[in-house]
Formats: C-alpha cells, sequence, structure tokens
C-alpha cells in the first residue's frame, strides 16, 4: 500500500508529535514514528511538508522515510494533489483538511483522516496493536449461521473499509 501522509496536519492530531513540533522537531519525531509503522506494516510511505531547504522544495529521507518538501510557491496540498493524480487509486493519503481530501478522491485515490491514522500510528509505535494470531483465533468457523445481510455495500464503502484494515 502507497501512503502519502499530509505531514504538518498529521503533527496536530498526535499530542506528542504536537509537542515534538513546539521544540522544532515535529517532522524528525513524525517521520522516526512512521520510520516504525513502516518496519511493521510495510507499507511504502511519503511524507509531504510545507517549504523545506530549498525555495524550490526537493526531497529528502528523513530517518529513512522519503519526504517531499513542497517549496516556497507550492502549499504541500498541491503536492498531495499532483500525486493523487499521477498515481490514482493505488494511492491512501492521510489527511483531515476536507478540501485535500475531495481533490484526492476526484482522482479515485482513498483518503483516511489523520485523527484515524493517528491512532493506528501510535497503537503501533508503542506496541499496543495485536493481530489475529495473538488472540488465539483457530481459523475456521464452522457453524452454518448466517453472518450478515445478502446485499453487498457499494464499491466506495468497500474499498474503504479495505484501505482500513490494511493500515
Amino acid at each position: 500500500m502507497q501512503l502519502v501522509i499530509d505531514g504538518y496536519n498529521l503533527i496536530h492530531h498526535v499530542p506528542e508529535l504536537a509537542m515534538a513540533e513546539a521544540t522544532g522537531q515535529g517532522a524528525d519525531a513524525l517521520a522516526a514514528a512512521l520510520n516504525l509503522y513502516r518496519r511493521k506494516k510495510a507499507h511504502k510511505i511519503t511524507i509531504v511538508l510545507d517549504g523545506g531547504p530549498e525555495p524550490e522544495g526537493g526531497r529528502q529521507a528523513l530517518h529513512g522515510v522519503p519526504t517531499l518538501f513542497s517549496g516556497r510557491a507550492r502549499s504541500a496540498d498541491d503536492v498531495i494533489a499532483d500525486l493523487a493524480a499521477r498515481h490514482g487509486p493505488g494511492l491512501t493519503v492521510v489527511t483531515s483538511d476536507r478540501d485535500l481530501a475531495r481533490r484526492c478522491q476526484a482522482h479515485d485515490a482513498q483518503v483516511v483522516s489523520s485523527g484515524r491514522f493517528a491512532a493506528l500510528l501510535m497503537d503501533c509505535v508503542l506496541g499496543a496493536g495485536g493481530s489475529a494470531e495473538d488472540e488465539g483465533d483457530d481459523g475456521w468457523d464452522f457453524s452454518t449461521r448466517k453472518k450478515g445481510p445478502s446485499t453487498r455495500a457499494p464499491k466506495r464503502l468497500r474499498r474503504r473499509k479495505s484501505v482500513l484494515g490494511k493500515l
């Protein structure tokens, strides 16, 4: 799964990262947390941040995580929308910016709110995330009881559920 993170948007949804941002270390703390998340989940992650060391923007790796800087002339939202236009349905964007979410969804990219992803990120980083194997799931359920409605959910909802399940 290819994740594009709206960096400063996510930083402000995680209290620990917001405290690091107050000392000027927010981007580094975010990259370190996402590096741990990437090791556990094996997703391709790209962080997009406003500004950067170069006036025209650029690329850099923070803690091993590819990071794009928008530069002075563009916003990070424009860079993320361009990535969504280029990659389309294969991209999942993490943001709570409604305008950016709408722009990405217009190119069939999936959008996950920063608040929801922040909870998943902190659970994973702090080691609270467990898997079905840890819970003693034996596998098959041999009951004949129906498990839900016979109608299928709309494709848009099925795709969103699939994306959230993979996070």
